[in-house]
């Protein structure tokens, strides 16, 4: 069952944005889980899947400028994020995002997509594709999480039992100021506004267990858990892929993009000077543009390397 909110005003209590006006928000029934998510424009289905601890709201700049190119743009909360529901009974690893990212589709009348997934949503998306090649038209992988072992020290510290608890304290000023210098090389104009959303999803009933337990499920102390790194599996994949990155990615190092690359000959590589986790972000303009022509299939050959 799908309910709508409208595309007019700004509800603040929801995440709604005035960056994102004429965008519909909605949610859908999923097993028992109610999913939120936005929704603008009409052709082509895109896919847009966040991380851990992230929402729909990593999309902000990318949402409209795709929609307006001729997509119909979709971007829910994962389960146990943003404003989606935050069940105890469900598994919070990548294979049970890479199933819900079938249903969810499903549910909004979708048979394929292009799907674009970033970091473990990126994860998520190559998992999707190989479980599920059917309904993926094409694949882009956004500093996507199981390309390499190495992450950064606080997903490592946050996946030990009791001392990440304790440091996953989403709110603190300090967390504030280690989000900015974490995710980005230089904070995009709108990082306030987007920083203060993303407190605000972290902190409602049962975000911050939702996170730590899909942290837990992908990472250890020693870095990505063996069992999640599918670079080996990458050569199966059926449908033409885009692997975009950011130099200073201090989340996920740049050095797993050229992995993926050797993984996977055929795939497209784009690697982003003077920006971090969050290339969507930081080079909203480029990354739209260069997707659009991707999906489009104008950069099926090696794309045009972004200038410095």
């Amino acid at each position: 069952m799908r309910t709508f909110a409208g595309r007019e005003g700004f509800d603040h209590s929801l995440g709604h944005s005035p960056r994102l006006g004429g965008v519909a928000y909605g949610s859908v029934d999923l097993d028992g889980v109610n999913v939120h998510y936005a929704e603008a424009g009409d052709g082509p289905a895109l896919l847009l899947v966040h991380g851990v601890a992230g929402s729909h709201a990593i999309w902000w700049d990318n949402i409209l400028p795709l929609a307006e190119a001729g997509f119909r743009v979709l971007a829910p909360d994962l389960p146990g994020h943003g404003d989606s529901d935050k069940p105890k009974a469900i598994s919070y690893d990548p294979n049970a995002g890479a199933a819900l990212l079938g249903r969810f589709l499903i549910a909004m009348g979708v048979d394929k997509a292009v799907v674009i997934g970033n970091s473990a949503g990126g994860l998520m998306s190559a998992l999707f594709a190989l479980d599920q090649p059917h309904r993926v038209e094409r694949l882009v992988l956004v500093a996507a999480g199981g390309m390499g072992r190495d992450v950064t020290w606080f997903l490592r510290l946050a996946s030990l039992p009791v001392l990440g608890g304790l440091a996953y304290q989403p709110g603190l000023a300090t967390i504030g100021s280690m989000d900015r210098k974490m995710l980005f090389h230089k904070p995009p104009p709108f990082a306030d506004e987007f920083l203060s959303e993303l407190h605000r999803v972290q902190g409602l009933p049962g975000s911050r267990q939702a996170a730590l337990r899909s942290i837990r499920s992908g990472v250890n102390f020693s870095g990505l858990r063996k069992e999640r790194l599918i670079l080996d599996r990458l050569s199966r994949l059926e449908v033409p892929v885009l692997t975009i990155w950011g130099e200073n990615d201090r989340v996920l190092p740049v050095e797993h993009a050229s992995a993926v690359r050797r993984a996977l000959p055929s795939s497209q590589l784009v690697i982003y000077p003077e920006c971090g986790h969050w290339p969507q972000m930081e080079k909203s303009g480029e990354f739209n543009q260069l997707v659009t022509r991707f999906v489009q299939g104008e950069i099926d050959r090696e794309p045009e390397p972004p200038k410095r």
